[in-house]
């Protein structure tokens, strides 16, 4: 299983240290989590700041180490087993796509709601912290993570995995968090997985204009977005079932 995985561990372990030292150490560093209380009304925006800055480093982890997941079988032979099976080649895909993308978001999701329970226990967030956190977590994390795993298990099919994988950390920086005005990119665009939409369309996050390329998505563009992001998550997916399925064929 991928949830047993030592390097997903010590990967997210990692950066779970260094996002929770910035977290609490003193301003301006740490101003987000370490200022002023935020209270009922500010709890939502909070959260959803706080997913977003999660979405800059872990999504590459996610897609570096579920970039193998696939190719790994065919490496060790372990697909001509599995054909010779019950199990669908769209059976196979769902459950290892499912395998991947439950592995990457149940630690980060533990991580999140540990660090609420602890605002709140502090005296740094309202108790309704522990609810906003859930809903930024499912509007602004599992879009994003569902996205990058599709992929990662789909491309190095065609690709060799070093090669998607240096490739996809170069897209993940470039079409989420480069400014448009800087360098032509889909920063800004319903095709950005970075969580921008959802925070301020759901959770009135600030952003930047200069980051997004807008003053201010809508809840509508929130939900568009995703709408998206879904779509584009099942393409690969169908598209990698219909080659196991020709590939069985042609075996």
């Amino acid at each position: 299983m991928s949830l047993r995985r030592r390097a997903l561990w010590i990967a997210f372990g990692l950066l779970v240290i260094f996002h929770t030292v910035l977290l609490f150490s003193p301003p301006p560093v740490g101003e987000w989590v370490s200022g002023e209380y935020a209270g009922h009304d500010e709890v939502w925006s909070l959260a959803g700041r706080f997913l977003v800055a999660l979405n800059v480093f872990f999504p590459v982890v996610a897609g570096i180490l579920t970039a193998d997941r696939v190719q790994r079988d065919f490496r060790m032979g372990m697909r001509e087993l599995q054909d010779a099976t019950p199990l669908s080649p769209a059976s196979y895909v769902a459950t290892k796509y499912l395998g991947a993308l439950v592995a990457c978001l149940i630690p980060l999701l533990a991580w999140a709601m540990g660090i609420a329970v602890v605002m709140t226990v502090i005296g740094h967030a309202a108790p309704q912290i522990l609810c906003a956190v859930p809903l930024a977590f499912a509007s602004i994390t599992v879009p994003a993570f569902a996205f990058v795993v599709a992929f990662s298990i789909a491309c190095p099919l065609v690709m060799p995995v070093p090669v998607y994988q240096v490739l996809f950390t170069g897209y993940w920086f470039w079409a989420n968090f480069i400014p448009p005005a800087l360098f032509p990119t889909l920063n800004g665009t319903l095709l950005t997985p970075s969580g921008i939409f959802a925070l301020q369309g759901f959770f009135g996050g600030p952003v930047s204009a200069e980051i997004t390329g807008a003053a201010v998505h809508s809840a509508g563009d929130a939900v568009l977005n995703i709408v998206v992001l879904a779509a584009l998550t099942g393409l690969p997916l169908l598209v990698l079932v219909g080659y196991l399925k020709r590939r069985a064929r042609l075996a």
